[in-house]
């Protein structure tokens, strides 16, 4: 009872103390968001509903998203009368668990309406603690700045729950120090190889979180991300939960990501935009792990699954000798009547020695793509836009050839978000692998 007492009197002191200087709310607050719903159809199988044609990560997005995805994120802040100020981030959205039909159908295109939800972000900001920077603490994405949204590729994307600062300014450049955690979110999957024997993926506790350590600096058009991470346990248990002899996976791992971002276009034209990136990884850093950590998201990227199937768990299946590097270049350049915007990316994997179902062997995969969108001044709000793109996979044995041209109808708000709805038509010349098919569809696609 005195320890319940003594407890309760130390909270108390502790929120006096917090809230002792007046807060005062900050008026209305953030709404901000991202939608796209559409459908898309194959003309080889009588306009039936195509679901996955192809990944668009490699081949670009315009055209071959058969899915429905929506965020909406609400902010409210709060400054205290000594100039510090609270900001309470939270984020719904479509939340696509593997292995709950539901979600997964609508992440995968096989349903057209998008209806399950889940919080994805819940976070909090302060500002004022540090001389200078952002603290933050909770559940939210990370590292998701590198990214190409041609592609709908984050390169980087250390998502999980944990604490940090950003944005600290020291040698004349801005640093950021993150710990993040993340673990498996679905349920136990069973994949099938080794004989057709199915195993459940999960460490010694079932459930063995990634523990990452994230650095951050930048100057100028230089930014270098460093990450190390850390399982307790990573190996392979069969569906009695007995561990399966020679499957110990590397417990630990790094990471690096070096961004360059020139003047403009490349340095060629100031009218645009550009980046050039180099990453590299060994351990939980490389094979499917570089640049992620367990999300529903990370699942689908290339080489998500590790080539095994079996939802996250199957992610974490490298060795320590395991190791990975991705070069990859997107842009923009603005003329008068037209946007060209080109990409290039190219990923390679080396599965080590000691693998335990691919000793010796590499993998890689590399493509390369442009978005040419015409406006036509004697209609107004309207524009045409094509996607060429290309996409060659050693561990696949095959290449793919898209092309797409979407007539697109929006308007712009003059303060950013500018929604979009389109007519798309695709020719994939290796439909999901298989024969070329043509696609046909609509598409609405709105950020704010």
């Amino acid at each position: 009872m005195k320890l319940k007492a003594l407890s309760i009197a130390c909270s108390a002191a502790f929120a006096a103390c917090a809230i002792s200087p007046s807060a005062m709310a900050l008026d209305g607050f953030e709404f901000h968001g991202y939608f796209r719903t559409g459908t898309l159809f194959s003309v080889e199988n009588d306009l039936n509903q195509a679901a996955f044609p192809g990944s668009k990560e490699n081949m670009g997005r315009l055209g071959l998203e058969s899915d429905d995805f929506y965020e909406l994120a609400f902010n409210k802040g709060w400054e205290l009368e000594d100039g510090k100020k609270i900001t309470i981030k939270t984020r719904l959205g479509e939340n696509n668990v593997f292995g709950d039909n539901e979600h997964n159908y609508a992440m995968q295109g096989y349903s057209i309406d998008a209806k399950p939800a889940g919080l994805l972000e819940a976070y909090v900001e302060f500002e004022g603690l540090t001389s200078t920077g952002v603290m933050w603490g909770g559940q939210r994405y990370y590292g998701r700045d590198n990214y190409n949204f041609l592609t709908d590729f984050f390169y980087t994307d250390w998502s999980g729950t944990g604490l940090g600062v950003q944005r600290i300014e020291a040698g004349g450049g801005h640093w950021d120090f993150a710990y993040l955690a993340s673990n498996h979110s679905n349920n136990p999957s069973t994949p099938s190889w080794n004989g057709g024997e199915d195993f459940n993926i999960f460490g010694l506790e079932w459930n063995a979180p990634l523990h990452m350590a994230h650095v951050r600096a930048e100057y100028g058009a230089w930014r270098i991300d460093l990450v190390g991470k850390y399982m307790s346990d990573n190996e392979l248990y069969d569906g009695d939960w007995d561990y399966v002899e020679g499957t110990n996976f590397a417990t630990s791992g790094f990471e690096t990501a070096i961004t360059y971002t020139p003047k403009g276009f490349f340095g060629i034209s100031d009218s645009g935009f550009s980046n050039v990136r180099f990453q590299a990884g060994q351990g939980l850093g490389g094979g499917t792990m570089l640049g992620r950590s367990f999300t529903n998201y990370n699942l689908f990227s290339p080489g998500g699954a590790g080539g095994f199937g079996g939802g996250q768990g199957a992610m974490s299946l490298v060795d320590s000798s395991t190791y990975s590097y991705r070069v990859n270049a997107m842009g923009g350049w603005f003329g008068s009547n037209m946007v060209v915007l080109p990409w290039l990316q190219y990923e390679y994997q080396d599965f080590g020695d000691d693998s335990a179902f691919l000793p010796g062997e590499s993998t890689y995969f590399w493509s390369v793509g442009v978005r040419p969108v015409f406006t036509l001044p004697s209609i107004e709000g309207f524009a045409v836009a094509t996607e060429l793109s290309y996409f060659d996979a050693k561990g696949s044995d095959r290449d793919d050839f898209k092309l797409t041209i979407a007539p697109t109808w929006s308007l712009a708000t003059g303060t950013g978000p500018a929604p979009e709805i389109r007519v798309m038509a695709t020719y994939l010349d290796s439909a999901d692998g298989g024969d070329g098919d043509v696609f046909l569809g609509v598409q609405a696609d709105m950020w704010w």
